[in-house]
């Protein structure tokens, strides 16, 4: 029966023996099929994230983050003596605590154990006064007076440097008196906080006002002078008939910055001859040619008759500066 072909076993183990090869043409079919099935197991589990069936989401322009500047009014911050208010005093102190109370407690507690009720969800949370251990810039008078006047950006520690720099110390030394032995500054230490801020100095701080509002302000005020502006270009469109309106034509190359500059920003309210160095002194940047040195005088004298003229007539209307 062994030699019957039609009997003959379905796979020749004896012949994949010798022909280890023929073995994976067996399995392939086998290999594919645990592929697939683990294709589909894999896409079964699939998080909502995972089969990009949640819309990305895409930040907005990172400038409309970007916060205007304050108001904020000017300021003259008086000298101070670093060296005298780098030594604690019964004066400082009382003036320390009172400061103190209003702009440490509430996240450093009432006595400096970092349990303030606004400091509980922070992270790193506020710093307990009474030890010396792991300070940023250090406990040290000096150090205090760093942070106050810079902050601590990775730590959430605004700065305080809108207190005047004696308050400052102030604080640094109540800080400072929660701490057991807390370490001295060395007369260098002092000389350096001066070399840094110019404390002895004084500083005076302008006022500011926001960007959004400087530039309503800014456009407010020059529509007067765009409307000016154009009944200057409107009049001179009209009236260049006569010797100073042709001279004018022939060396305009911007009309709109010559007819400002000539008319509006009253160049021609000078003398003739003030008119004509203004004019040649720099033609570019007033709209017109460099032909304007070449003018003859009685060409100069139509001209500056002619520009008097429109002056004259925009001023009438309220459209000339001031």
């Amino acid at each position: 029966m062994a030699h019957n072909d039609h009997l003959k076993e379905e796979i020749d183990y004896a012949d994949l023996r010798k022909n280890p090869s023929k073995l994976f043409g067996y399995v392939y079919v086998y290999f594919l099929g645990a592929l697939v099935l683990l294709g589909l197991l894999y896409v079964w589990n699939l998080t909502p994230t995972g089969k990009n069936a949640v819309t990305p989401s895409v930040l907005s322009d990172s400038s409309a983050f970007v916060r205007d500047i304050p108001y904020q009014s000017p300021r003259e911050i008086p000298p101070v003596d670093v060296m005298e208010l780098g030594t604690a005093t019964s004066e400082l102190v009382a003036r320390g605590r009172e400061l103190y109370q209003a702009n440490c407690a509430s996240c450093h507690g009432n006595t400096g154990e970092g349990d303030g009720p606004a400091g509980l969800t922070l992270n790193p949370k506020a710093r307990n006064f009474h030890s010396t251990e792991g300070w940023t810039n250090g406990p040290k008078v000096s150090d205090i007076y760093r942070t106050l006047e810079e902050g601590i950006v990775k730590n959430g520690m605004a700065s305080f440097n809108y207190i005047p720099p004696a308050d400052r110390f102030a604080l640094a030394h109540v800080v400072r008196s929660f701490m057991q032995n807390p370490p001295a500054d060395t007369r260098e230490d002092l000389q350096t906080l001066e070399a840094t801020y110019q404390l002895s100095k004084g500083t005076s701080t302008p006022g500011t006002i926001p960007v959004r509002k400087a530039t309503q302000i800014l456009v407010r005020e020059e529509i007067p002078v765009a409307d000016a502006t154009d009944r200057a270009v409107a009049l001179f469109n009209r009236e260049t008939d006569g010797a100073g309106g042709s001279i004018l034509r022939r060396l305009i190359t911007h009309e709109r910055r010559a007819l400002y500059c000539l008319v509006v920003d009253g160049v021609p309210g000078r003398n003739l001859d003030d008119f004509v160095k203004i004019l040649c002194s720099d033609p570019q940047s007033l709209g017109l040619s460099s032909q304007v040195a070449q003018l003859r005088s009685e060409e100069w004298s139509e001209l500056y008759r002619f520009v008097q003229q429109l002056n004259s007539q925009v001023a009438q209307n309220g459209g000339r500066r001031g």
